[in-house]
């Protein structure tokens, strides 16, 4: 990703803003200049995020090929193309992740960034080039709060255990606050989040805000197509604003269906907007993709 060591420019711009000098900034790179950083995800343009579960059988297939395709069609514009992938797993420890990540990466294509979204404290892999690192907000879990603790400590201790291999490489961190919005979904279940009102969810992440984290996420919870987080757009907004002032970044995710919901949340301000279930419940993946990233593109 040289474009974004290229671009030495130091910039705190909204999302959404469309740069139009053409005079300074290049039409090919205008939609990539934010500011300057390691991240690949700072750019001024949402990007949609494809979280993927390698324990989902046929819609894993379904959605593998998806990615493959649309990889293969976007070879040449790679670096344009306003995509990550997430890998998760539900069911196995470590396995299902990294032989997923091993796989995209035999593919031997550009690939967009390439995020683990672990489930368990063993889910790294040298084949990510980010990985997750939660603190979780509205959890009355005890089990759980301690069980993503021990992950980073273990993600932390494993990674400089690994630096004394000098081929050796691992994804970089990305700390961030996971604020659970639907006790009645399946991660909310899990965590045991307590329902929220608008002013309830801000005065939480803005109360236990922490100065390192690198984003928000907004979590309406997967599948909970009911409650989709695009029917909290006035909490998007809100939060995109509180992000934005402490350069950070704002994800949400849970319930999505539709273009006009990707485009609706791209409006109030989202930088990455997370889909999966309703990809995996999809005949065809591929097509509904191509309408998610054109949602996120204003198109």
């Amino acid at each position: 990703m040289d474009v974004y060591k290229d671009i030495l420019f130091i910039f705190s711009l909204n999302t959404n803003i469309q740069i139009q000098n053409e005079l300074l900034f290049p039409k090919n790179l205008t939609p990539y200049v934010k500011y300057y950083t390691d991240d690949w995800s700072a750019t001024i343009i949402t990007k949609l995020a494809i979280l993927i579960d390698p324990n989902k059988g046929e819609a894993t297939e379904r959605m593998f090929h998806a990615l493959k395709n649309i990889l293969e069609e976007n070879s040449e514009n790679i670096n344009t193309l306003p995509l990550e992938i997430w890998v998760g797993d539900s069911k196995e420890v470590y396995r299902g992740v990294h032989r997923y990540l091993k796989r995209l990466k035999n593919l031997n294509l550009s690939l967009p960034p390439v995020v683990i979204f672990p489930g368990h404290p063993f889910q790294i892999s040298k084949f990510a080039d980010f990985i997750q690192m939660p603190t979780l907000l509205n959890c009355n879990r005890f089990r759980i709060k301690v069980l993503v603790k021990t992950g980073k400590k273990y993600h932390f201790i494993s990674k400089w255990f690994w630096k004394l291999y000098p081929n050796r490489t691992w994804p970089k961190d990305r700390k961030y606050g996971y604020l659970v919005l639907a006790p009645f979904s399946s991660v909310g279940k899990k965590v045991r989040a307590k329902e929220l009102s608008d002013d309830e969810a801000f005065e939480e992440l803005s109360t236990n805000w922490r100065k390192y984290w690198w984003g928000l996420y907004l979590e309406a919870g997967s599948g909970n197509f009911g409650n989709s987080i695009s029917k909290r757009l006035e909490l998007v907004k809100k939060s995109k604003e509180f992000v934005q002032d402490r350069n950070a970044l704002l994800l949400t995710g849970g319930g999505i269906q539709t273009k006009e919901q990707v485009s609706g949340l791209t409006k109030a301000g989202s930088d990455i907007i997370v889909v999966s279930t309703v990809l995996e419940k999809a005949e065809s993946p591929k097509k509904l993709i191509l309408e998610f990233l054109e949602a996120v593109q204003g198109k």
